[in-house]
């Protein structure tokens, strides 16, 4: 006498309501759990993309400014009259390494976003060489700032395993912070040292010490983070230590700061930073 067809056709409509409720929910959970992964993903292409952006602009800053100085210098000294033809070529000259490097800086990011393999471009140089041909390119700076760079090299040093437009990057970058915390000392006590020595282990290392104010002991755990600064005045995009660890990473080096000296003293301030490269193999003979 129940009404047993009604009863079950009522639990049936129920049990596919319940079970098509349940599947739009689902459905509506994996919808906004996807459009939550592509936003993540698009915010983290546009930051891949802006710290591209802001490395290539923090990268050739420096070879572009010395390019317009070198080029605004020659035109000024080709007014002359007489024109200081001499003068002329060797700022012309500078401005042509200049722009030479900023080529080289482009074509080193772009190959960066190709993820090359730094590690297979590596080949045998010589470290003071590529010391020098930094200090080369920085003269103006160092001039400016009335800074006589100290140079020391163990005797019989090995050649190291090094991509080359990567190790002149990496100590292009260290110097020219180096020389920018030394502006914040009195020009009296300007030094820079840059040592190299070949360590136990037989890898070759290079020291740059400066003699400025020293980095603050909350600061020192942070340093290579990206974006992270130290300079005052929005100067700073903390960018540079960040590619410096990532190119030497990358072709099997590293890149550290050494311990803040103690106790602290006038002598023993500033900043050091190492990078120890491998040093390569000895050749082969028959």
């Amino acid at each position: 006498e129940l009404p047993w067809l009604a009863m079950l056709g009522w639990c049936v409509f129920t049990a596919a309501l319940w079970g098509g409720g349940l599947a739009w929910w689902r459905q509506r959970i994996a919808r906004q759990r996807a459009e939550e992964l592509l936003r993540l993903g698009q915010v983290a292409r546009l930051n891949t993309l802006g710290e591209l952006a802001a490395g290539m602009a923090h990268e050739l800053n420096q070879p572009l400014t010395a390019l317009l100085s070198s080029t605004q210098a020659a035109q000024r000294l080709l007014a002359d009259d007489p024109p200081d033809l001499d003068t002329a070529q060797t700022a012309m000259a500078r401005a042509v390494e200049q722009a030479r490097r900023a080529s080289t800086v482009v074509g080193r990011l772009r190959r960066l976003v190709e993820r090359p393999d730094l590690a297979g471009q590596a080949q045998p140089l010589a470290l003071a060489t590529a010391v020098q041909d930094v200090l080369h390119l920085l003269e103006p700076e160092l001039a400016q700032r009335g800074v006589v760079p100290e140079v020391l090299a163990a005797a019989a040093l090995p050649p190291v395993l090094a991509e080359p437009v990567a190790l002149q990057q990496i100590i292009h970058n260290l110097l020219m912070n180096a020389l920018q915390a030394l502006e914040q000392v009195p020009p009296a006590e300007r030094q820079l040292r840059l040592s190299m020595a070949r360590t136990a282990s037989g890898q070759v290392t290079l020291s740059v010490r400066d003699h400025g104010p020293g980095i603050p002991p909350e600061a020192r755990q942070h340093l290579f983070e990206p974006f992270y600064t130290t300079r005052t005045g929005g100067l700073g995009l903390g960018l540079g230590l960040t590619l410096c660890e990532s190119l030497a990473q990358a072709m099997g080096a590293q890149l550290t700061l050494a311990p803040e000296a103690t106790p602290a003293s006038n002598a023993q301030r500033g900043a050091e930073f190492v990078l120890t490269l491998p040093a390569a193999p000895p050749p082969m003979t028959d």
